[in-house]
């Protein structure tokens, strides 16, 4: 069953009925994005509506809502209860208690939500609430002692059942820490999960939201559970848009995943016992999606180390973006012209608490679509040139020297909305835009941006780290420039290192300790014994290979997905660019990058992946997509599917959105990550 859930969709005369927009380049897979949404606010719909203490539907009870974190307040409320993409782009105040702006049926009684590590309302709380739902991350252990705190502190807890939602499932350990806190034997709490698996945060890009995707594999060297995770993601994307032909994975993770996908086709298949009969060995085909290539995170660590230069990218690493939506002081969008002289009215404004609003920032907004990746040499003019053509047509039609007759007024009229929708978007952008150019011009931004450029052309720089840390630099954009000096350089020279992380642990304070040691865990530092500089690190091998610095590129109007970082090429992107072409005759990449390059292609009947690896596929991606443009309808690009396990950064996101856009590249693309991070958050995954 399909409803309205998508800004594009158009519903037919049937309200169960919808009919789908054609493919674009911003959205190749019109039907994927649509049925996740659905499928996803069914599930929380259905748990929502039913009464845990009886088991079934009821409208009789008064629940309140408190979830793990804020990130997953914002997902489940704002991106799948209210979808974002089907409202205008209007701030309103982030106040989630007494205005509960979200569609609810009648059925649902939500008192209010809360944050698990803020406190409970005690016995105000007791009286208005028969259930408190709980939404937790199975990768968080912290929560369940909190949890367990919360019910403890309820005197007539016995009153309120507590249902605990895991999202996606809780796991082994959560099990027994729920058992040593008696939370599974108590009468009142019961546990459940919620598979919503894929939340389409754009047409285009697909998250999982696994923060804590890298720690579990590259810390604390627990991969399974991820690699399940992201292996039933994929399946439950085929499940929409068909079996994909053409799979490549880079990376251990890559294979990984590529393998557990290929067994759970394999055991779909066989608890399948309806399934027609068919010949072995036929290649898979006629799928909406034409090739996937999954990339390991550790295959290119360097570019989350980077500072963006895209408008999208900035936003993020200024303000911060979770889940498409950004919060932030409601002066910034709607600065007071007034100029307030008065000592003390400016005293009073200093001690006013700040008002924050929270703004949605997605496709939808056409303008945002439009500006969201370019660099910032250009989005400043752009913004500025859209401001002036929408003041000029309203200017024609208000101007008294033309007459107009009735029809040019009745359209005049009809269009009133969408130009002051326009209108509150594009002042809205021009704010935000000033304020990520101020932060961009900064003089310790630029230095912060010249150092990067240097380690990326080979230079070490550890006088310079060592003054950020001695004027006590903000400890994960130090740690992020430290990790890329390691990184690029194949280690930091021993007798520095020592020094550094002396620096680091007296000014920073002893639990950065633990971080650097996560760090290097991680793979992201490393200590490099001897005299000389390794001038042969994989990053200066692929550095040369893959032409990852283009000095020359056009920022303005580029030609090359290098313009995203003023000169700097994404890895991973470079790969993606590379596969296209194929892998003969390209060993010295082949030796830098961590794992084997798997290629392999799916069968009917499926097969398991040492089976499909005996076969190699015999047509380059670039190829096999020139076989579908052939097949297919002239002039549209068949679908890749890039899926990135352990994060992707928007400055990657820009870069494929770029390549897609090109006619030379041979396919769409549509991004499935674990999460959308930037280089502090990605380091704080790590803490």
């Amino acid at each position: 069953m399909l409803a309205n859930m998508d800004n594009p969709g158009i519903v037919a005369d049937k309200e169960s009925e919808i009919i789908l927009p054609p493919p674009t380049p911003l959205n190749p897979l019109p039907a994927v994005s649509v049925a996740l949404r659905l499928d996803n606010k069914e599930q929380l719909l259905t748990l929502l509506q039913s009464d845990p203490s009886a088991g079934l539907a009821s409208s009789s009870f008064r629940q309140l809502l408190v979830f793990g974190t804020e990130s997953l307040r914002t997902l489940l409320l704002r991106q799948v209860l209210s979808d974002p993409h089907a409202r205008t782009f209007q701030g309103k105040k982030k106040n989630w208690d007494s205005h509960l702006f979200f569609p609810l049926p009648a059925s649902i009684t939500i008192v209010g939500t809360q944050i698990l590590n803020q406190e409970h309302g005690g016995d105000e709380t007791e009286g208005n609430v028969d259930v408190i739902t709980y939404f937790l991350s199975p990768a968080d252990l912290s929560q369940m002692h909190l949890v367990a705190k919360y019910i403890r502190n309820l005197k007539k807890s016995f009153r309120i059942h507590h249902r605990l939602i895991f999202l996606p499932q809780p796991s082994a350990i959560i099990h027994k820490m729920m058992k040593d806190l008696g939370l599974t034997s108590a009468p009142n709490v019961s546990i459940h999960r919620l598979q919503m698996d894929i939340y389409p945060l754009e047409t285009d890009v697909l998250s999982i939201e696994y923060n804590e995707a890298f720690r579990e594999c590259a810390v604390e060297s627990t991969p399974s559970s991820l690699i399940s995770t992201v292996a039933r993601s994929l399946l439950k994307l085929q499940d929409v848009c068909g079996k994909i032909p053409r799979i490549q994975a880079y990376g251990p993770l890559g294979e990984e995943v590529a393998r557990k996908l290929f067994s759970l086709t394999v055991d779909e298949y066989l608890a399948d016992r309806d399934r027609p009969e068919e010949q072995s060995g036929q290649v898979i085909s006629g799928g909406d999606v034409t090739a996937l290539i999954i990339i390991d995170r550790k295959v290119d660590l360097v570019t989350p180390m980077i500072s963006p230069l895209t408008y999208e990218g900035l936003l993020d690493d200024v303000v911060g973006i979770d889940c498409g939506f950004i919060t932030l002081d409601v002066s910034t969008i709607n600065p007071d012209e007034n100029d307030n002289t008065d000592a003390l009215k400016q005293d009073q404004v200093k001690e006013k608490k700040k008002e924050l609003v929270s703004l949605g920032v997605n496709g939808s907004d056409t303008l945002y679509a439009e500006v969201r990746d370019q660099h910032v040499e250009k989005f400043g003019s752009f913004l500025q040139n859209q401001a002036k053509a929408l003041r000029e047509s309203h200017a024609n039609f208000t101007s008294k020297d033309k007459k107009k007759d009735l029809a040019e007024i009745h359209q005049f009229v009809k269009n009133i909305p969408v130009f002051t929708q326009n209108l509150r978007s594009l002042t809205n952008h021009i704010h935000l835009a000033e304020l990520v150019k101020h932060t961009s011009e900064e003089t310790t931004f630029r230095e912060r941006w010249q150092m990067e450029r240097s380690i990326l052309e080979g230079d070490t720089c550890y006088d310079m780290l060592d003054d950020l840390v001695a004027c006590q630099f903000p400890p994960y954009r130090f740690f992020r420039l430290l990790c890329l000096q390691s990184l690029c350089a194949g280690g930091i020279k021993s007798s520095r290192y020592d020094s550094l992380r002396r620096d680091v642990i007296q000014t920073y304070g002893y639990e950065y300790l633990f971080i650097l040691g996560n760090l290097e865990k991680a793979g992201l530092l490393r200590r490099r014994d001897g005299l000389w500089i390794d001038t042969t690190s994989p990053f200066n091998n692929l550095r040369k290979s893959l032409i990852l610095i283009n000095a020359e590129v056009d920022t303005v109007e580029p030609d090359d997905v290098s313009y995203v970082s003023s000169g700097y090429a994404p890895i991973s992107v470079r790969l993606i660019q590379t596969a296209m072409k194929g892998w003969n005759g390209r060993d010295e990449i082949l030796r830098e990058i961590p794992g084997r390059i798997v290629d392999v292609e799916q069968h009917s009947p499926p097969q398991d992946l040492a089976s499909a690896l005996k076969t190699p596929p015999n047509k380059t991606l670039g190829a096999l997509a020139e076989v579908e443009v052939a097949d297919g309808v002239k002039g549209k690009k068949p679908v890749l599917i890039v899926t990135y396990v352990g994060g992707v950064t928007f400055t990657e996101l820009a870069a494929l959105r770029f390549l897609s856009k090109r006619p030379s590249f041979p396919y769409h693309i549509v991004c499935l990550t674990t999460k959308v991070m930037n280089g502090c958050s990605f380091l704080q995954s790590l803490s």
